[in-house]
């Protein structure tokens, strides 16, 4: 098993899937902050929420994440 792991094709196999799963995290992660900035317009459209709310509310999330 050692030897299969090993492989120069296992590995090229692998850097292939790896490369297309970042791929789709990032693709993922894109499609997510376009939707955000989408909602973020309309309710600025509307009258919902002011830019400095959303500013806040951004900056209260970052807190939370670090």
């Amino acid at each position: 098993m050692p030897e299969f792991i090993n492989s120069p094709i296992f590995l090229i196999i692998a850097a292939i899937l790896g490369i297309f799963l970042l791929i789709a995290i990032i693709k993922g992660a894109f499609r997510l902050l376009i939707w955000v900035v989408i909602i973020a317009v309309i309710l600025i459209g509307l009258g919902v929420a002011t830019q400095a709310e959303l500013r806040e509310w951004f900056e209260d999330i970052l807190k939370r994440i670090q």
